[in-house]
């Protein structure tokens, strides 16, 4: 009996230990794939941030083209699960608040109020109120006065007039803004403020830009 009851004891022992054996080896499996699964995971994430990363060696000019594009104040990319965000800003060609109202805005340097330099092809000069360039309510222009105007005006204009002289019109009206370094300002029946032709304006001579230092890596969701 003693020696039934120590086989028993024995095979009751090696079955605990091989069980337990087991549970270690299976408890060792589990760490080791929760730190392949994780590593993996890592090696994943490093590779999609790299590759992101790698795509965002954009030069200035494409960074730019893409904010005029897509004309938003945040653009975000993403590559997997990593989002990467940068910011874009509007530059319209009103520096000052563009005019939601005044149709004379008396100025000392017109480069103060209105981004001039940027568009100088689109510009236009005149020394006359014939020389004006044909316009409408869509197609608003810019135009530079050279001279003292004291004229009647033959077809209505729309747009912007800049002026550092005398400017006084009868006849026909100008839809827009008159900006003057000159005293021009008095009661002035034929100009009137049209907010249609101001925003057709900033619409056509405004562009967006990067806003530099702006680029970051967002957290995940």
């Amino acid at each position: 009996m003693m020696k039934l009851y120590r086989a028993s004891a024995l095979l009751t022992s090696l079955l605990l230990f091989s069980g337990i054996l087991v549970v270690v080896f299976l408890f060792y499996q589990d760490i080791l794939y929760r730190d392949h699964y994780s590593q993996n995971s890592y090696h994943q994430y490093l590779n999609q941030k790299f590759q992101l990363l790698t795509e965002f060696k954009k030069s200035l000019s494409e960074l730019n083209n893409e904010c005029h594009k897509q004309q938003r104040e945040n653009i975000i990319e993403k590559s997997g699960d990593v989002k990467y965000q940068y910011s874009c800003i509007l530059k319209s060609i009103f520096i000052q608040p563009k005019p939601t109202k005044d149709k004379y805005i008396q100025v000392d340097n017109i480069l103060d109020w209105l981004d001039l330099e940027r568009y100088q092809s689109s510009l236009h000069y005149a020394s006359s109120l014939d020389e004006l360039p044909n316009s409408s309510e869509s197609e608003p222009q810019i135009v530079i006065m050279t001279n003292d105007i004291d004229e009647r005006l033959n077809q209505d204009f729309y747009g912007i007039i800049i002026t550092d002289h005398y400017f006084d019109i009868k006849g026909k009206k100008i839809y827009g803004v008159l900006y003057s370094s000159y005293d021009n300002f008095r009661e002035e029946r034929n100009l009137s403020y049209k907010s249609s032709v101001v925003n057709t304006i900033e619409e056509q001579f405004s562009y967006w830009q990067y806003l530099p230092y702006s680029r970051n890596l967002l957290a995940n969701d």
